[in-house]
């Protein structure tokens, strides 16, 4: 999904031109530890006709995940098309002023308007 804003810098003519944005979800980064429980080991077992039969149990360790940054999302600038800019989410007329531009969009939640 792309969004639509205005350049803040309008253009000597008419409207100020597009500025299109791409989201990119970035997902979450940990940091993983693990601590060995117990190492692996091979057991013999011996059946009352003689057969002895070998079990291998894999070691067992214990994971500690801790959270680094969590998952995002980032607006990357592409370049508009028209295929972009009809299927694009525009910002409400309303926020936009001519001296100004739109209000920007918060960083820490984009979906929202300041």
């Amino acid at each position: 999904m792309a969004l639509l804003a205005p350049a803040a810098q309008a253009q000597p003519e008419g409207d100020p031109a597009p500025q299109c944005f791409r989201k990119h979800h970035v997902p979450a980064v940990y940091e993983r530890s693990k601590r060995l429980l117990r190492k692996a080991r091979l057991v013999h077992d011996e059946t009352a006709s003689g057969q002895i039969a070998m079990t291998h149990f894999p070691a067992i360790y214990i994971e500690k995940k801790t959270l680094i940054s969590p998952a995002h999302v980032v607006l990357k600038q592409v370049r508009c098309t028209k295929a972009i800019i009809r299927k694009a989410d525009r910002l409400p007329a309303e926020e936009c002023l001519a001296t100004k531009g739109c209000t920007e969009i918060d960083p820490a939640n984009p979906l929202t308007i300041n």
